[in-house]
């Protein structure tokens, strides 16, 4: 006999009595042994992070130590720096040497100098730009962007640390440097070094004392050593290496402790005057600058000696439960075995057949409920013995009732309106009602004991599936097909389709006996639900067909529908935008979410036109048209974007011709009426000089008479600077005289000679012509811009007036030339490209550069008479609408720019080809 049956066998008093004594003495040795942990677990972590605390302060300790030593040290490179510099600056000022050579002399003084191994001078000037350094490479340099050079043109003198890698090296480390500004020179002399270079500026001896002051416990004290394990700071063996006062078992975690950056150990140790190992906790960070460790220590015996206490104390209280329980437990058990026994006789007389037995109740605990339940049984017993009697009567009368209803469920099956069949486990059918004979033409004599792929389920269907895999399937797993839809074939040959509803049947022992299948005729809306997946499809057709970016979005502004040409215009696929919402979707028509917002709740469609969206790097022109859509299904709006960026261009170039047009006349009659003017001043001015000319007799013969000498007034003239005015005078009214005769050109509408003219050498005039073209007080000079040319092979000659078209393409130069020396930022290479190629019967010349562009109100009025951005005197604002009219007016062609700020100027020209007269010249 086992353990488990023998304590089976005990009284229910002894049970108990063991029972509690264990659970009392298991909880108690539980409570206690948490209590143990947690009070271990409390102990160890207020000691490590007291260690940890101390740890830190000792990083704290030495890291302030490291940065006072470093700083005065570099402070006193760079002040004293500065006096060399003020000392060379002095020589310049007392004449004893120039300048250039003072500030030569002092920069071989500074890169002569060296911090540490690899620590060194640099100077920059307040612009960023370093002027003095020990790599070549970086003199001269702008340094401007990063940020401790910012730091320092903000500080201009003091202390500061950063990261920072030289040529020759692969990563950064921390640096730490001192700067003093020399304003003669506008120099801020900067000493700098590694800050790993500096840790034999330490003193250890000034940080013994604090380090060795800090203390907790009994025996618990701080000590510093290097990674070879020397100790530089500890209270008994300063001086002496760690791993050689250990065994070599036990120094395995003291190496650990010299490999890692910081961590916990534990390892054996034996302080002077001690006479055996004790185990040690030691909680170390290491300083990577100084190659140091520092370290706080404390015994482990020390952390545990409370938990003795603790456990005196528990065991103590458990041995006193422990003797309380047991009489309790006794006492406590006889109020419940003594009703059982009684009980237990009771229900041996009810047993024997006495159904009268009865158990007198004198408690409300569990055994008096038990005694009411024994009392509740023994009357339902009697009451079931009486109507056991009347039950029998009953089954009978309910048989032939169930027989009536039987006959009336077979009659529902016969007349119901679907397909009700009843097969076997081999697949026969057993039932086959008369809906399914009448709709199959078949009588259920030709039908029961056959199997429905031999008469009306076809072996192939119209889809290619194989309905004998299918049927295989549906018996194995009636559960995952209980609905499936095939095809089935009538007796006259007609297919149809028929949606089943399958149930297996099972017996008591959950075995299947048959399968009760129930069809439905479904071939009109199969039929229905294809069409309306063709309507579907077509109307998908239609809408992606459309050349305007059509979408639908619900009341919470998520997109419902997205054809083509808005995947086309956002390059978002249709999968990916539906359920999106339009804000992250189109984000470019986000502001006008009030509109659509009104066109829902007012139920009228809303428009906005020439709206400029931008889609990647293009600016669109989009007219905007809002439908309120509002269904049993859906309600929302329907967005259509039209593209009108072609009508708005055409817009602006028909508004630009009528402008041209208008100002035209107005620009010849006022270059008439100034001309006439202007000849008198010229000729005057002409004639005042050529009779203070010495070298005509006229004018000496003259003089002469007046007793004067022409020679003495010419030279008080010069003197005076009076012809200097009159030939200022007739340079002013040569300039007016172009103008005049730019605007001329602007007016007339006559027809040049033109000839047959190679636009390539044109080009190549033209760029020869202005690369002798440079004014260093307008900042531009064309020897400094780099021309690319790309000429098609295939570009032919055409009919023009050479020198007109010289004069657009010398216009167009300049003006990139000057955009791009006014506009230029940075380091960029100023450029400009010309291509030159065919384009259908147009031969096309561009004109790019990569200046800072032209803003959109500027670019709509850039071809505008007298219209100019540059300031009084520089511009007339004739150059581009001269330009505009002898490419359109004079050639038939068209001009239009393309620009965008900071995305530099396209102009295109166009001129009418002569590829079929002139192909073989």
């Amino acid at each position: 006999m086992n353990l488990w049956q023998r304590f089976t066998d005990l009284r229910i008093r002894h049970k108990l009595l063991l029972v509690y004594s264990l659970l009392f003495a298991l909880a108690f040795s539980l409570a206690g042994g948490l209590m143990i942990v947690f009070v271990k677990n409390h102990i160890q972590h207020s000691i490590e992070q007291e260690l940890r605390n101390t740890t830190q302060t000792l990083l704290h300790i030495v890291g302030n130590s490291a940065d006072l030593s470093i700083k005065n040290h570099l402070r006193a490179v760079a002040e004293k720096n500065r006096e060399i510099a003020a000392y060379f600056h002095s020589q310049y000022t007392q004449g004893a040497m120039s300048e250039s050579e003072a500030k030569q002399r002092t920069r071989e003084v500074f890169r002569s100098q060296h911090i540490g191994s690899t620590g060194y001078l640099y100077c920059l000037n307040s612009d960023g730009n370093i002027v003095m350094h020990k790599y070549d490479g970086l003199i001269g340099a702008d340094l401007s962007s990063y940020s401790f050079i910012q730091r320092q043109l903000k500080m201009r003198e003091g202390y500061l640390e950063y990261s920072w890698r030289n040529p020759e090296e692969d990563t950064t480390r921390p640096k730490a440097l001192y700067m003093t500004e020399f304003k003669p020179w506008d120099w801020i002399i900067s000493a700098s070094s590694y800050r790993t270079e500096f840790n034999e500026l330490i003193s250890v001896k000034d940080l013994k004392k604090s380090i060795l002051s800090l203390s907790f416990g009994q025996s618990g004290y701080s000590f510093v050593l290097n990674e070879e394990g020397d100790l530089l700071i500890h209270p008994a063996y300063q001086g002496k290496n760690i791993l050689k006062l250990m065994p070599e078992e036990g120094g395995q975690d003291l190496r650990r402790m010299l490999r890692e950056e910081s961590g916990t150990i534990v390892y054996s140790w034996r302080n002077p005057g001690e006479e055996r190992l004790r185990r040690k906790m030691v909680i170390f960070q290491a300083i990577p600058e100084f190659d140091w460790v520092v370290a706080s220590s404390l015994y482990l015996d020390e952390f545990y000696a409370p938990l003795t206490t603790v456990g005196q104390i528990i065991t103590g209280i458990m041995a006193l439960v422990l003797i309380l329980v047991i009489p309790i437990t006794w006492s406590i058990s006889a109020t419940i075995t003594n009703p059982i026994r009684d009980l237990m006789h009771r229900f041996s007389k009810g047993a024997t057949g006495d159904d009268t037995v009865r158990m007198p109740v004198t408690s409300r605990d569990e055994v008096g409920i038990l005694g009411e339940y024994f009392n509740t049984f023994m009357d339902h017993l009697q009451a079931s013995r009486q109507s056991l009697k009347a039950e029998i009567a009953d089954r009978k009368k309910a048989e032939d009732f169930i027989r009536r209803s039987e006959t009336k469920y077979r009659e529902l099956v016969q007349n119901a309106n679907s397909i009700i069949l009843r097969v076997d486990t081999e697949g026969r059918i057993t039932f086959f009602n008369e809906f399914a004979q009448n709709l199959f033409g078949y009588t259920e004599e030709e039908i029961l004991g056959r199997k429905s792929l031999e008469v009306f389920v076809p072996r192939v269907d119209s889809t290619g599936r194989r309905m004998q895999d299918l049927l295989d399937r549906a018996a194995q797993n009636p559960e995952s097909y209980l609905y499936y839809e095939t095809e089935a074939i009538r007796r006259n040959g007609e297919r149809i389709w028929v949606a089943w509803t399958n149930k297996a049947v099972r017996d008591s022992r959950g075995r299947i006996v048959e399968y009760l299948c129930v069809g439905h005729d479904i071939t009109q809306s199969r039929e229905n639900e294809q069409e309306m997946a063709s309507m579907r499809q077509f109307l998908r057709h239609i809408v992606d067909s459309m050349p305007s970016a059509l979408f639908s979005v619900d009341l919470s502004h998520h997109i419902t529908q997205w054809n083509q040409e808005a995947a086309r215009l956002t390059g978002i696929d249709p999968e990916e935008a539906l359920g999106r919402p339009m804000s992250r979707t189109i984000p470019q028509i986000g502001e006008y979410k009030d509109m659509l917002r009104a066109a829902v709740e007012q139920n009228k469609p809303r428009t906005r036109q020439k709206i400029a969206l931008s889609f990647g790097q293009q600016v669109r022109y989009m007219d905007i048209m809002v439908y309120p859509v509002t269904l049993e299904a859906f309600q929302g709006a329907v967005i259509r974007l039209d593209d009108v960026t072609s009508r708005v261009r055409m817009e602006e170039v028909m508004v630009q011709t009528e402008k041209m047009m208008s100002v035209g006349g107005l620009a010849a009659g006022m270059a008439h009426e100034i001309n006439n003017p202007l000849g008198g001043i010229l000729q005057n001015t002409q004639n005042i000089i050529r009779r203070l000319s010495p070298s005509l007799a006229a004018n000496t013969a003259a003089a002469e008479s007046l007793g004067l000498d022409l020679n003495l007034v010419t030279e008080y003239m010069e003197q005076r600077k009076i012809l200097h005015f009159i030939t200022r005078i007739k340079e002013s009214g040569e300039r007016a005289a172009k103008i005049v005769d730019n605007m001329l050109t602007f007016s007339r509408n006559n027809e040049r000679k033109k000839e047959i003219v190679d636009l390539r050498d044109v080009i190549n005039k033209t760029v020869e012509l202005a690369a002798h073209d440079y004014d260093l007080k307008k900042k531009y000079d064309f020897r400094n811009i780099q021309i690319v040319r790309y000429f098609a092979d295939n570009v032919p000659r055409v009919m023009c007036v050479g020198t007109e078209i010289e004069q657009v393409l010398l216009n167009l130069l300049r003006n990139a030339a000057q955009a791009m020396a006014e506009g230029k930022k940075g380091g960029t290479q100023s450029r400009i490209v010309l291509q030159l190629f065919q384009e259908g019967s147009w031969t096309v010349l561009t004109v790019e550069d990569n200046g800072p562009g032209i803003e959109e109100e500027i670019r709509k009025r850039i071809f505008e008479p007298f219209f100019t951005t540059k300031g009084v005197g520089v511009g007339t604002g004739l150059g581009l609408s001269v330009a505009y009219f002898i490419v359109t007016n004079n050639h038939k062609g068209c001009m239009t720019v393309h620009s965008a700020p900071t995305k530099g100027t396209k102009f295109v020209i166009r001129l009418p080809g002569q590829r079929h007269e002139f192909a073989g010249l």
